[in-house]
């Protein structure tokens, strides 16, 4: 199952929360959202990335949520 990270973090983003905020929100470092959406990682570790799509789930809905799934 593949996700499109960086439009998960552009979403959480475009929300109102910053992707220092939101990095600060699931427990990484400062810059790791933001590492991503500028595609410096392609993907989070999978504790992160949960994290990552249940912060998104919260701050953008289901409908956005499933459209990550590419």
């Amino acid at each position: 199952m593949n996700i499109n990270w960086q439009r998960a973090t552009m979403n959480i983003r475009q929300s109102g929360m910053s992707l220092q905020a939101a990095s600060k929100q699931i427990g990484a470092n400062k810059n790791a959202l933001a590492q991503l959406a500028r595609g410096e990682i392609n993907e989070p570790k999978f504790s992160q990335g949960i994290a990552i799509l249940d912060l998104h789930l919260d701050m953008c809905g289901v409908d956005m949520t499933r459209e990550l799934w590419l």
